[in-house]
């Protein structure tokens, strides 16, 4: 691809590639482009892409720009295939593009500049130190990947550890004026650190690509005139003469690339520089690996922490290995029905605990609940939230459950009979004795994961759930009150009572049928699921 483009009454520049895609905008901070317009302050940072399609074909689309993208006159608002003889304009630039289908020059040239010597990257470290030189080269190389290994011992953020990488590159290599360690994500190539911090990144993504691609570390200087090739635009830009640059991979896997470069006419690097660099960035990979295990290893204990805060540890198992997997189970919400919604609530807890000291508030509340979920996890539920003195906890999400409404059931009971023997615990000790009324529903929810990986909370929202809460509220000290809903899933199971609950607003909410459960007919035989 061959783009000449002027910005303004400037002459007209050329820029020369054979990537298949060009990013055209203004390079700043750890924001790179191919195609650096600047000076051109009118033009987005990331602005348009240019894309070169087989067999040539040419497309052009805006990447969101404020200006906006303009084809021969017209504001383009869908990706666009270009044509001989179109002008582009982007901010005040304007240029054409032309589409190679043979290269420009001969195979062993370089359009970018020259490479004069370069080393693989599957070469161990300790070659690359030890490769034949006088023993004060080699002391220097074993001095300085003895500092950078010590010194990236002590960091535990990829930004403080990228930060370190270049700092100790700029100083291990004599003739390095700037330095740059860019790391690949799913975005592609972003710089994390750079120096010096107050200059722009002076990096070429297309020699960066190159190092990655051959895998080798590989010195590079600016060609002259007699040479054939043309440096890139944003080189020239930057003022780079010469620069080396090698792949940070570990075991095979490409992490980024890391860069020196400089400025002064006759300061080219040697082989001498280039085994270090490698040799400093294997050793640099390493360390990258390492924190990126690390941190996720952090995460996954913290999502497991969370989830067993809310599921029982068979459920929590199961749900940390969807999360783990690109699937249905992702941060977001999505419909479930049916679904069972349990509400306890303690009767008159305000009035109950008046007088009493905050810290012992909180331990009776510990006390009730440590009681209350491990029933429901028993019974396969999962704990959405606390809210106070109140428990909602659901049953049949986030995994199915064909037996929902009887686990709902039986774990409401259960929870019923377990505080009532608490009851004498407490008032042996002279503390206030707590009934719960709860109430079941069943029916449609919005349920998910909320919040970031680190932080994520499973959560059910809906009608379902305020019925049950107002299923809850009418339940008295003692009791299970579940809808009719809930009463036509499990009435050979339970015996139960009518009753009509009367709503605080009867002009707006109409009275409440619902059943109040007396005790199971029989006990059930089959296994819980997970227990059989």
């Amino acid at each position: 691809m061959r783009i000449t483009y002027t910005y303004l009454s400037n002459p007209p520049q050329q820029f020369e590639t054979e990537s298949d895609s060009v990013i055209v905008g203004r390079a700043w901070r750890d924001q790179l482009v191919d195609l650096d317009l600047t000076p051109d302050t009118t033009v987005s940072r990331r602005h348009a892409r240019l894309s070169r399609a087989r067999g040539g074909a040419l497309w052009l689309e805006d990447l969101g720009s404020t200006g906006g993208t303009w084809l021969n006159g017209q504001r383009i608002s869908a990706k666009t295939r270009l044509a001989p003889g179109d002008k582009v304009t982007v901010g005040q630039t304007t240029f054409e593009v032309m589409a190679e289908t043979a290269p420009l020059i001969a195979a062993e040239r370089i359009p970018e500049g020259v490479l004069t010597s370069s080393v693989s990257a599957i070469d161990s470290p300790s070659a690359l130190i030890l490769a034949a030189a006088s023993q004060e080269i080699i002391k220097r190389r074993l001095t300085a990947f003895y500092e950078l290994g010590a010194a990236l011992g002590t960091a535990d953020t990829v930004e403080s550890l990228s930060q370190t990488v270049v700092q100790h590159l700029r100083q291990a290599i004599p003739r390095a004026r700037r330095a740059a360690l860019l790391l690949q994500d799913e975005h592609g190539l972003t710089p994390t650190a750079y120096v010096p911090e107050n200059a722009k990144p002076s990096i070429s993504l297309n020699l960066a690509r190159r190092a990655i691609e051959k895998q080798q570390a590989f010195t590079w200087r600016l060609p002259t005139l007699e040479e054939t090739g043309r440096p890139f635009d944003s080189v020239i830009l930057h003022g780079t003469r010469y620069a080396m640059y090698a792949p940070l991979i570990w075991k095979g896997e490409v992490l980024g690339v890391v860069f020196v470069d400089n400025t002064d006419i006759g300061g080219n690097f040697d082989d001498e520089d280039l085994r270090l660099l490698m040799a400093m960035a294997s050793q640099a990979a390493m360390f990258v690996k390492n924190n990126a295990l690390q941190q996720d290893l952090r995460r996954q204990e913290v999502v497991r922490s969370n989830l067993l805060r809310q599921f029982s540890p068979q459920v929590a198992e199961r749900l940390e290995r969807l999360l783990s997997e690109s699937g249905d189970w992702q941060l977001g919400g999505k419909r479930a029905e049916p679904v069972t919604i349990l509400v306890s609530d303690v009767r008159g807890f305000t009035s109950l605990t008046a007088g009493m000291d905050p810290g012992d508030v909180v331990k009776l509340l510990n006390e009730l609940f440590s009681v209350c979920i491990p029933i429901i996890f028993k019974y396969n539920g999962a704990v959405d939230k606390y809210v106070g003195d109140s428990i909602l906890a659901v049953f049949g999400s986030p995994e199915p459950n064909h037996r929902q409404w009887e686990h709902a059931v039986q774990a409401a009971l259960e929870m019923q009979q377990a505080i009532s023997a608490q009851q004498d615990r407490w008032q042996s000790r002279n503390l206030p004795v707590c009934q719960v009324g709860i109430g079941i529903h069943t029916g449609a929810v919005l349920h998910g994961f909320i919040g970031v990986a680190e932080r994520m909370e499973y959560t059910v929202i809906g009608e379902t759930v305020n019925l049950a809460v107002r299923y809850c509220d009418g339940a008295q000290r003692g009791e299970v009150i579940i809808s009719p809903a809930v009463y036509q899933q499990v009435s050979d199971l339970v015996e139960a009572m009518p009753r009509t609950l009367r709503t605080k607003h009867p002009e707006t909410e109409p009275d409440m049928p619902a059943y109040v459960v007396q005790a199971l007919k029989i006990k059930p035989t089959t296994p819980l699921p997970g227990q059989e």
